[in-house]
């Protein structure tokens, strides 16, 4: 999303995020500091983590998403945010608090997987090693997939009648935006 200044960027990036995840959580999106360019990502994530998912709170979400905040020439300018890596992770609620999987994206980090990829953890059921510490390739993930994903395979109960409408249309707004095809 774009701004006419960094903190008005910063601000049409979040909304479209904070309004998908009401479909499914109060839970409040916080920016650490990060409404001015850095040198560094600045660090998207939940007040509170994890959040717990839907009517039902048998799931909750962690979402940790680095941004940036750049100058764009045009319409998508003068300033945009773009997103650098991004970690979402499905656990148990409640204490036992076992992750389940997790798509993560990673590209500055010191490692050789640096391409958007999913994990399955000990909390999806018992599985083989390798299979727990398997990259699984993916596609770049739109947070509104990850949403939609356990509201119509993992039973969470939206808390909108209108989430498909409201992820459809924040979905739209990022897929215009986004810079990666």
């Amino acid at each position: 999303m774009a701004g006419k200044t960094p903190p008005e960027a910063v601000h049409n990036f979040l909304e479209p995020l904070q309004l998908a995840l009401s479909c499914v959580s109060q839970e409040v999106l916080t920016v650490r500091g990060g409404y001015y360019p850095s040198a560094t990502p600045h660090v998207l994530t939940f007040g509170n983590s994890p959040a717990i998912l839907g009517h039902d709170r048998h799931l909750a979400l962690k979402v940790v998403q680095h941004y940036r905040i750049i100058e764009h020439e045009g319409a998508r300018g003068p300033w945009k945010v773009l997103t650098v890596a991004y970690n979402y992770t499905v656990e148990e609620a409640g204490g036992a608090g076992r992750e389940m999987f997790a798509y993560h994206w990673h590209p500055n980090e010191r490692t050789a997987i640096t391409f958007p990829h999913f994990h399955l953890y000990q909390g999806a059921g018992a599985m083989r090693d390798e299979v727990r510490k398997a990259h699984f390739p993916t596609g770049h993930l739109a947070f509104e997939d990850l949403l939609r994903l356990v509201i119509t395979q993992f039973g969470v109960i939206p808390l909108r009648d209108d989430w498909e409408a409201m992820l459809e249309r924040t979905q739209a707004a990022f897929e215009d935006w986004r810079t990666w095809p």
